[in-house]
């Protein structure tokens, strides 16, 4: 049977949350980043919810036997996986799912682990349940990801982390786990009373060559112990119908599921959900097993092009979801001046940003469209890659240093109320700790500069001195540099910062998730965060504010060599005062 897998949908006037992000999104610049597809929806799904429209009255709906038997039927056809209806409870998305299964498996404060670069909602959920995000990274091997199975068995011994979110396939480095690595995560879960909430809502888009396993299946142990969260949303691009299908087989975790579903007060899906969830899974088969072969040609595709015209990317395989994940590091570019690049040349992918620090340097491509758009889409990355080499080569590559121990710190000429114009390297007379900070008026600046203060007596008598960068003009710093022992530096456009790489957080949720402050903030109880002050100032923070500035150490000799650098994850990711001191 024929499928239209080369139509280019205009999604302009239909409110399409991807399209609506992207500036000049059009059939030309179509956006690759939000994972939902570019593709008309499956002919039967339409005519069935055609036909629902005609003949039902679109009330409050409860899901339908046939319903269950095609979820039923789907997952064991699929993927071996047996289930019974008692073990299914439905809520508009994963990311619902994740937020209730939260709260039925863990108590306020406990700690939920994740593995970064992951899926962000992952640390939103953690964050809105009144959790504690416990980062276990992947091991990024050059051309794969693996599990770190020792930190993650430390993690899972504290009995403060009693969950763990899990991602398979893992979205967004397309890593199909096999059965040998899932049997692992599980064991170690099950034996520290870590319980699995398994996100397996890419699980039908495995490709050609590769194998998927449910979690559940690896032991009885496991099967007992999660919640595997499933969807037609991403297979059958379905997710404005918020239909998701979580299977619980532990009755307790079920129940208490089910009671936060009404706390929260998800009774019902909407009416078409199940008509398209079971039309998806009865008569859309083929249409499934076409667009995996189309997203397997368009991730070769990529993959040739980048291999012929950019091998300093790496171009990680794409085991699973419809999600390329790309290293362009290579490249030389800062993750800001890469957006700023693929933003300019109407380029809209996923940044990796998004996913954490780990994914700064990253881009994620999503497959699902037609191979016209993929090709345009590559022919203006080229173009634009040119232009910025034919730029540095005509006026000098721009300094932008990541520092770390070791280094040269090249450049540092800055303003003070000391000095109109000073060249470090020039004046430096003894060791040195740098210190980034954000604006003056800024509580976590306040603490900072306090801490500094107190350290400062005991860095002179080690022979060191600090300075501190304030994103502030001269004339401010000027009206309170008497406070402080040491040197104010102004830097009101924040030039130093990007020469060195010193970034803002790349959201709210990045700049709070995991911090101490504001965990001190919240507390067990969301609200207490949402109703403070440091809401509104972050949470929504203008961009152009630089509210969510991070903070970095630096410590150079006077040879201006690095000897200690320490770039802030979060809001007050700060290294001990005295220990740094210390160690420099």
């Amino acid at each position: 049977m024929n499928y239209d897998f080369k139509s280019i949908p205009d999604r302009s006037r239909f409110g399409s949350a991807k399209w609506e992000i992207a500036k000049n999104a059009s059939t030309e610049f179509v956006p690759l980043s939000v994972a939902d597809m570019e593709f008309p929806t499956a002919a039967p799904i339409v005519e069935d919810l055609q036909k629902l429209a005609g003949e039902a009255i679109l009330g409050y709906t409860n899901p339908t036997e046939e319903y269950f038997d095609a979820v039923i039927s789907w997952m064991k056809r699929r993927h071996d996986f047996e289930i019974e209806k008692d073990w299914l409870i439905q809520t508009p998305g994963i990311i619902n799912a994740l937020k209730l299964l939260i709260e039925a498996s863990t108590k306020p404060g406990d700690g939920v682990i994740v593995m970064p670069p992951v899926y962000y909602p992952f640390d939103m959920t953690i964050v809105a349940s009144g959790r504690h995000i416990v980062y276990c990274p992947l091991i990024n091997m050059g051309s794969t990801y693996e599990i770190d199975y020792d930190l993650l068995e430390k993690k899972a011994r504290s009995v403060k982390n009693t969950a763990i979110l899990f991602c398979n396939p893992h979205n967004p480095v397309g890593k199909v786990w096999s059965r040998e690595e899932l049997e692992k995560v599980a064991e170690i879960c099950c034996e520290n009373g870590v319980f699995i909430i398994d996100d397996e809502i890419h699980n039908d888009l495995i490709m050609p060559g590769y194998n998927h396993t449910v979690m559940a299946n690896v032991s009885e142990k496991a099967k007992n112990n999660i919640a595997v969260c499933t969807a037609p949303s991403k297979t059958f691009n379905l997710a404005g119908l918020q239909c998701s299908n979580i299977i619980i087989p532990n009755e307790k975790i079920r129940l208490k599921a089910k009671a936060c579903n009404w706390i929260n007060m998800q009774m019902h899906l909407n009416v078409f959900a199940y008509t398209a969830c079971t039309s998806a899974y009865n008569k859309c088969e083929g249409w499934l097993d076409a667009l995996i072969e189309v997203i397997a040609s368009n991730a070769r595709l990529v993959e040739d092009f980048m291999a012929e015209n950019f091998p300093e990317i790496k171009v990680y395989p794409l085991e699973g979801t419809y999600l390329q994940w790309l290293d362009v590091r290579g490249l030389g570019m800062t993750h800001v001046e890469m957006r700023e690049m693929l933003e300019n040349a109407n380029i809209y992918l996923d940044n990796g940003e998004m996913f954490g620090p780990l994914g700064r340097g990253f881009q994620r491509i999503n497959l699902a469209c037609a191979e016209e758009t993929i090709v345009k889409m590559l022919a203006r990355f080229k173009n634009a890659v040119e232009q910025v080499r034919e730029k540095w080569a005509s006026q000098g590559r721009p300094y932008r240093k990541t520092l770390t121990k070791g280094d040269k710190m090249e450049g540092f000429v800055y303003q003070s109320p000391k000095h109109t114009f000073c060249e470090l390297e020039k004046e430096i007379k003894k060791k040195t700790l740098i210190v980034f900070a954000r604006k003056i008026d800024c509580e976590i600046t306040q603490k900072l500069l306090s801490l500094l203060k107190t350290a400062y007596p005991a860095a002179a008598a080690l022979g060191c001195d600090i300075k501190a960068v304030i994103l502030a003009d001269v004339p401010t710093l000027a009206a309170v540099q008497s406070r402080y022992p040491f040197e104010l530096i102004a830097d009101k456009n924040g030039e130093l910062y990007e020469k060195y790489n010193v970034f803002e957080a790349d959201s709210a949720v990045n700049f709070i998730a995991a911090d101490r402050l504001f965990e001190s903030t919240d507390g067990k109880d969301i609200n207490r965060l949402i109703n403070s002050d440091w809401f509104e100032k972050f949470v929504f923070a203008d961009k152009a504010d630089r509210n969510l500035q991070l903070c970095a150490f630096v410590a150079v000799n006077r040879n201006m060599e690095v000897t200690y650098a320490h770039y802030c994850r979060t809001a007050a990711d700060f290294p001990d005062i005295t220990d740094l001191i210390s160690s420099i």
